[in-house]
């Protein structure tokens, strides 16, 4: 009996103390712990997620390549360098003799190697650079790169050299004609150069798709020039003869690229001599090229440009006789190769709707090819090709010289061919060679010559000589010599005889003279363009019907800008 009380008064003992106990919640009471078991799985499903989600963090981000150490990155590195190598020189004084210079910071570095001080950037691996290194990563990008790496996702404008045109002129690059045409491998080129400088100073961004840039350029190009005609009086004149605008767009598909030149009009007004009310602005070229010389050769260009007809290269001011007769400006799409390399294969086929037509109605109706090689070696390097054109009534100079402009409907399709070579003998002599010519006669309906259907041609033949003035100002001295046949409708003349010097006094800046001689068609040489377009029909159509077969001479001053 004592024995069953005693465990009763103990019982009742411990119930009042857990009774205590849970009323003070120094232990949780029963019914807290049901339901914190009944909580308790849920919340470790949730832990579970978050680790889950975590570590999936955590294997995406290894398995990314790091992007490598950035321009800006660079500078931040290049000053916490120079602070701990001024600590570290401050705290050798009792040991080691100073080497500081009178700025306070270290005389040694530039060229030597430094400790691992790099500034830890989220995302990026540790860099070993040394401090020349830094430098020249630093002083690579104001030359190189015309926009921030540093800011993904955004487009950005920006000002660089004029498309065609070196920032510094020397040797054989001092070409006062940049050829107009190929442009569009001219920007794919630009771009793989970038590239290039990209990968080779550590960048990143043909790796990040979204990256978008424009590149702005441009040229303004004055003139003073005074000429003396055979048959007319002494004209002098100062005119503003070229301004472009060009918008070179980059991404942000590293495979896409876009150009828009928007040009002026320093002619005439057609209804009044007024020319100061002129300078109308008109878009020049506008086309999209898909293509990647990183990747493949093949690239592909749609829209309006000039067709890969001729190249057109000199160092003259004036415009060669084959440049009057053959340049072909169309909207067209284009297919081409350009082979990697110094020494390469390079080619292109393109399709047009031409102005002018032989059947019932205009269509799609003109093309041609254009193919060459480029070579380089120690002592001649160059670049030969040819091409052709399937109507050659379709380029600028038939058009307005010929006036097939308001006469577009010819008897037959003419084609054209072309050769072209330019050759640089060392490093201060270069050879220009270019021919155009028609494969077949106009009709004499069309364009005529004597009293026949026109099969007009001409070559250009120059020979140059760079040199440097002002202990490193580079300049060239040429000389040229053009001849036409039976192109007297063009308005072009017989032969072509020229001299110039070209320098370049401030970078971007180009000033030339020009000395020249044009001998006309004989007195008795007649010429016309389409007679369907006569009123009365016996009126002469073209630019020139007759000449006086004397000569005239002229000299031009130019000075050219480009941004």
């Amino acid at each position: 009996m004592k024995i069953q009380l005693k465990c009763c008064f103990t019982a009742l003992f411990a119930m009042s103390l857990l009774s205590s106990l849970w009323a003070n919640e120094v232990l949780p009471s029963p019914q807290e712990k049901i339901a914190s078991t009944q909580v308790e799985p849920k919340s470790l499903r949730d832990e579970l997620e978050v680790l889950k989600k975590q570590l999936n963090a955590i294997k995406s981000q290894l398995a990314t390549p790091q992007p490598r150490l950035t321009y800006r990155h660079a500078r931040i590195q290049l000053a916490q360098n120079q602070v701990n190598q001024a600590k570290q020189s401050r705290s050798a004084k009792a040991s080691i003799p100073s080497t500081e210079n009178t700025s306070g910071t270290t005389s040694a570095g530039i060229g030597e190697s430094v400790p691992n001080t790099n500034v830890p950037v989220p995302g990026d691996k540790p860099a070993h650079l040394s401090q020349k290194d830094l430098y020249k990563l630093i002083t690579e990008e104001a030359q190189y790169l015309p926009f921030d790496l540093d800011v993904p996702g955004q487009a950005f404008v920006s000002t660089g050299p004029y498309v065609g045109v070196p920032l510094q002129f020397s040797g054989s690059n001092l070409i006062v004609n940049s050829p107009s045409v190929n442009t569009d491998v001219q920007l794919l080129s630009i771009r793989q150069s970038i590239y290039k400088q990209l990968m080779a100073m550590g960048g990143e961004i043909f790796s990040e798709p979204f990256h978008s840039h424009l590149l702005l350029s441009g040229v303004v190009e004055v003139q003073a020039g005074a000429i003396d005609p055979s048959a007319a009086p002494h004209r002098s004149d100062i005119d503003v003869t070229n301004v472009s605008f060009d918008l070179f767009f980059i991404g942000p598909s590293r495979w896409l690229l876009g150009f828009v030149e928007f040009s002026y009009d320093n002619g005439l007004p057609e209804t009044h001599f007024y020319r100061f009310a002129n300078s109308r602005v008109y878009v020049n070229k506008a086309f999209v090229t898909i293509g990647d010389f990183t990747v493949t050769p093949w690239y592909g260009s749609f829209g309006q440009f000039y067709v890969p007809f001729g190249t057109f290269s000199t160092v003259m001011l004036s415009d060669t006789l084959p440049k009057l007769i053959g340049r072909t400006k169309a909207r067209a799409i284009q297919l081409g190769y350009w082979g990697d390399g110094d020494n390469a294969f390079y080619g292109a086929a393109y399709i047009f709707r031409g102005d002018s037509y032989a059947g019932s109605a205009s269509r799609i109706n003109n093309g041609g090819l254009n193919f060459g090689y480029r070579f380089k070696s120690a002592v001649v390097s160059g670049n030969v090709g040819g091409g052709l054109i399937s109507n050659i009534a379709d380029s600028g100079g038939m058009q307005l010289g010929t006036g097939f402009a308001f006469a577009e409907q010819i008897s037959h399709r003419v084609p054209a061919y072309n050769l072209r070579g330019i050759f640089n003998l060392g490093t201060h002599v270069d050879l220009i060679g270019e021919w155009i010519g028609a494969a077949k006669s106009f009709s004499p309906n069309d364009m005529s010559y004597n009293g026949q259907g026109a099969k007009p041609s001409a070559f250009d033949l120059e020979l140059a000589y760079s040199f440097f003035i002002l202990q490193d100002r580079p300049s060239s001295i040429g000389i040229g010599y053009g001849h036409s046949y039976e192109a007297l409708a063009l308005g072009v003349p017989l032969s072509r005889y020229s001299m110039a010097f070209n320098t370049s006094l401030w970078r971007n800046t180009l000033q030339s003279i020009e000395i020249r001689h044009d001998q006309n068609y004989a007195a008795s040489d007649t010429g016309n363009g389409p007679v369907a377009a006569a009123i009365p029909p016996v009126t002469c159509t073209s630019a020139v019907c007759s000449t006086s077969g004397q000569g005239d001479n002229a000299i031009v001053l130019s000075f050219d800008y480009f941004f």
